[in-house]
């Protein structure tokens, strides 16, 4: 069975059809700017519950009349 399907895929990466696309460099920097949003977003949420994340790894108990509003 493995034999077949070495045979069917040495041909087709032998002899690739050649790709009919075309990347301007607009798609190069929303690629960009979407990791930078993505790698923001992470650095704001563990901003917004840094304590309660690092409390939880410590064993603390969380307690209910601790507001985050000064973070």
């Amino acid at each position: 069975m493995r034999s077949w399907l070495v045979l069917l895929l040495v041909p087709a990466v032998m002899f690739p059809a050649p790709a009919q696309a075309y990347v301007d460099p607009g798609s190069g920097s929303l690629a960009v700017q979407g990791i930078i949003a993505a790698i923001l977003g992470v650095g704001l949420t563990l901003r917004l519950y840094w304590r309660r994340i690092r409390d939880r790894l410590r064993g603390r108990p969380q307690r209910d009349d601790e507001t985050d509003a000064d973070a």
